[in-house]
């Protein structure tokens, strides 16, 4: 696992810095004690995992993609910090 800081850039978003960075939103709030949304210029403590992310397309569904990567539904849903799947979500298998 990485270790290091990140400037948050304009436009970002908690879930976007962590699909950038592969690490669950949870941990990326919890490790920054965040009580609000992030704004451009702020440092956040990350912990980068190494994994494998794919993008959604259309039609695909939570029960399509656990079943093609070996997964729990439960579990890829909760990895991902999401209650369901949507086209171009990027989701970290």
């Amino acid at each position: 696992m990485e270790k290091f800081f990140y400037r948050v850039e304009h436009g970002d978003t908690i879930l976007s810095v962590s699909n950038k960075f592969c690490t669950p939103a949870i941990l990326i709030i919890n490790l920054n004690n965040l009580k609000k949304e992030i704004c451009a210029g702020d440092i956040l403590y990350i912990e980068k995992e190494n994994c494998k992310t794919y993008t959604v397309k259309p039609f695909e569904t939570v029960e399509m993609l656990a079943q093609r990567f070996g997964v729990e539904k439960e579990e890829l849903l909760q990895k991902n910090g999401v209650d369901y799947l949507f086209y171009g979500l990027t989701i970290k298998i």
